[in-house]
């Protein structure tokens, strides 16, 4: 059996940690974990270190981002898979050995995401995540099982095993030096969208990302932003990186074309969401500006691109869901 390290990031949160803890070793009582304690200020560490003393720890002083949080635990470990997993999650019976199933079946497949469910309505799915996720034409992301606000019960309609765009990092498996090969998370992301950019370019890279339909993890949602109350900048963080990831991960003549429709629908959010979308969208314009001007490009293959193409969704997922109707994943037109 390949080994697996188990890499979580944690802020603050006794009980969430202590949940999460709990449900990885009721399911493997010999499993590898390695915690970040992200500038902790509660008992969190001497409370792992009591319970779990075979946890590996680590402790940062200053507030470091998800993505370079991730960076970080990967590079301690030694294991050929790891397991990026948030902290606000109780995990399901074999899910890390369903996701290593899923990754040993498909050459090609470097990450794999679990099923993710709502933790306070366990027979939904949760908004990260889902059950794998796509982006339309214009780049915007979606997952199958919810699409905007619209959250699906699971009644088992997505328990196909498929290659999808982009798996969420609530729960999701990647081949350690392929991580890395690829460049890992891009650290100036901070936390949001980051596991989208990484999925981009694995895909532009000739790799793929999966899904793994028994892999079932219960997640809270977006526990340490609401604890320590920084949603303004999780709106300016969501504005600003996915315009960044549509930058870096499309090229030429489609890069522009994509760019103006997104700052266009950015705009018109804008007028209809002024307070919460205005001054968010109006702060992320100079980071846009310098990764379109003056970053170094990826470097794209056109071929693998196109091979691609299948994985997007060929219209605009917005216009489908609230001018059409097409309320689930099932009901979008995909071919």
């Amino acid at each position: 059996m390949d080994s697996i390290d188990i890499l979580i990031i944690h802020l603050n949160g006794e009980e969430v940690i202590a949940n999460c803890l709990k449900s990885i070793f009721k399911d493997d009582k010999k499993a590898k974990i390695k915690i970040l304690f992200n500038q902790t200020t509660d008992n969190s560490v001497k409370l792992v270190k009591k319970n779990w003393p075979n946890v590996e720890i680590y402790e940062s002083k200053e507030r470091l981002g998800f993505a370079e949080s991730c960076n970080y635990l990967i590079k301690k470990s030694t294991s050929k898979y790891a397991i990026f997993l948030n902290n606000d999650t109780i995990v399901g019976k074999g899910w890390k050995f369903e996701l290593l199933k899923t990754i040993k079946r498909h050459k090609n497949c470097i990450a794999v995401q679990s099923k993710i469910k709502s933790y306070y309505k366990k027979e939904y799915f949760e908004n990260a995540g889902a059950a794998g996720g796509f982006i339309d034409k214009y780049g915007y992301p979606f997952c199958r099982g919810r699409i905007f606000q619209t959250v699906e019960k699971d009644n088992g309609q997505y328990d196909d095993e498929i290659r999808v765009f982009w798996g969420c990092g609530v729960s999701l498996l990647v081949e350690r030096k392929e991580f890395i090969r690829l460049g890992g998370f891009d650290e100036s992301f901070f936390m949001y969208a980051e596991e989208l950019d990484f999925c981009w370019r694995a895909n532009n890279s000739g790799k793929e990302i999966w899904y793994s339909p028994q892999s079932i993890i219960y997640h809270i949602g977006s526990f340490s932003v609401n604890n320590e109350k920084i949603n303004f900048k999780k709106e300016y963080l969501i504005s600003k990186n996915h315009i960044i990831c549509l930058i870096k991960n499309t090229t030429g003549g489609r890069r522009l074309y994509l760019l103006a429709w997104k700052l266009g629908l950015e705009i018109i959010s804008l007028m209809r969401f002024p307070i919460k979308r205005g001054l968010p969208f109006l702060m992320s314009i100079p980071s846009i500006i310098y990764y379109l001007f003056f970053s170094k490009k990826e470097h794209l293959n056109r071929e693998t691109i196109k091979r691609n193409a299948y994985l997007i969704y060929p219209r605009s997922i917005a216009l489908d869901h609230f001018i059409r109707d097409k309320k689930t994943f099932k009901a979008l037109d995909f071919a």
